[in-house]
């Protein structure tokens, strides 16, 4: 099982999320490579989020857990 991380989205004003996958080998990165600080970490409670916004998801993230699931099929 992977882990989500949560970041507000700078793509978005207002500010939506951003999910990132955290990297199984070290905590500090997505699986993007993105750094994940704790600083930028949000944890949704339906409140720091405005209301309407959709969550995004990073598409490099998923592609790796993708990749990464079907693999592990064969």
């Amino acid at each position: 099982m992977y882990e989500m991380w949560a970041e507000s989205d700078p793509a978005e004003e207002p500010s939506g999320l951003m999910w990132h996958v955290v990297s199984k080998n070290d905590a500090s990165t997505a699986l993007c490579g993105q750094s994940l600080e704790l600083s930028r970490r949000v944890v949704p409670n339906g409140m720091e989020v405005p209301a309407g916004l959709p969550d995004r998801y990073c598409d490099p993230c998923l592609v790796t857990v993708r990749e990464t699931m079907a693999a592990a099929d064969h």
